[in-house]
């Protein structure tokens, strides 16, 4: 993949390094924990899209200027699913520990800001998937919850026991069993993510939950039509209750295989529209082993989408919030202190 020649400009990369910056999710441990890489080494930026790359290693994350990265638990697997699963776990734990001096494993804002000024980067748990928490849930939430696990979608690219996802043919949205992991993840201080929800699903979860939902990694259907995007209807609920879109950058997403960076700000403009400059974040889907938008080569390039949105005549508070302030704001209000 070659980046397109967005240059930024010395006041614009000033203005990103200062901002807070968190990216709500990414793939990087579900990699790390079947391939070996050196997570402290630079790895060069490909010329060609490769699933098995990284997008994100310390350098890079650097580069990019990020502070605190939001890294999921995949739980899709169909072989040896719980295996795979809890080894991720383990990887994020063994990787903090061997990096200290620039990784934090951080479950409290307090953390996260502690984290930033001390000079490391936050990782941040989530669950991509209820299909192996299904079985036993109140014991894997415990465990979750105890691993200082923070939020949890239901679905991915399949339905669960707890409901439809967005690929579906038949939307029957939540079940039962989604119900009730709905209410044990509002005891445990689990936000619920709606990313890969059907309509039906997303409208459920928004129902039973308790506290605000978001959504970790999701386009604008207004945008680009797509089964994986929110509609206006759904981004105004999210807004409403005080949850935050993260707005992907995978290229077939947003516009099609070979869309480009400028529409990743198409789609963060419009969540900003209808949901206002509240709700909207970043949510990249680094190593989530699909193309990122043309000119967005890997976590390093970050600092080309301020840009973009600077040259729109985004204004410095409005570009904070989309950086990080929102995501933090929405961890103020919905993580339990622990």
């Amino acid at each position: 993949m070659i980046g397109s020649p967005i240059v930024v400009s010395p006041d614009v990369a000033a203005f990103h390094r200062e901002a807070l910056v968190i990216d709500l999710h990414n793939d990087v441990l579900t990699k790390l924990s079947h391939v070996s890489y050196d997570f402290t080494r630079r790895h060069g930026h490909a010329a060609f899209w490769n699933p098995a790359r990284l997008d994100l290693d310390l350098p890079r994350i650097r580069e990019g200027g990020i502070d605190a990265l939001g890294c999921l638990l995949f739980a899709g697997f169909r072989v040896n699913a719980a295996g795979r699963f809890w080894r991720q776990l383990d990887r994020a734990r063994a990787l903090c520990a061997a990096h200290a001096g620039d990784l934090a494993l951080t479950d409290t804002t307090a953390g996260l800001r502690a984290a930033r000024a001390a000079g490391r980067v936050s990782l941040f748990l989530g669950v991509e998937g209820s299909y192996v928490v299904d079985q036993d849930s109140d014991a894997n939430l415990d465990r979750l919850s105890a691993a200082g696990v923070r939020f949890l979608g239901p679905l991915w690219e399949r339905d669960s026991a707890c409901g439809t996802s967005c690929r579906s043919r038949n939307d029957r949205g939540l079940s039962t069993v989604g119900r009730d992991l709905v209410g044990a993840c509002n005891q445990r201080g689990i936000s619920l993510d709606v990313a890969h929800a059907s309509r039906k699903t997303f409208w459920d979860i928004a129902a039973t939950s308790e506290r605000a939902v978001f959504s970790s990694h999701s386009g604008a259907d207004a945008v680009t039509p797509h089964a994986r995007n929110l509609d206006d209807a759904q981004i105004r609920e999210i807004a409403r209750r005080g949850g935050i879109v993260g707005v992907i950058f995978v290229s077939s997403y947003l516009g099609g295989a070979f869309a480009a960076l400028a529409r990743v700000a198409d789609h963060i403009e419009h969540v900003a529209c209808i949901g206002g400059e509240d709700c909207v974040a970043l949510g990249s889907d680094f190593d989530g082993f699909m193309p990122l938008a043309r000119g967005m080569r890997d976590a390093a390039d970050l600092p080309r989408l301020t840009q973009l949105l600077w040259d729109r005549g985004w204004k410095p508070s409005a570009l904070r919030k989309l950086l990080g302030e929102n995501a933090l704001r929405f961890f103020d209000e919905n993580w339990l202190a622990r």
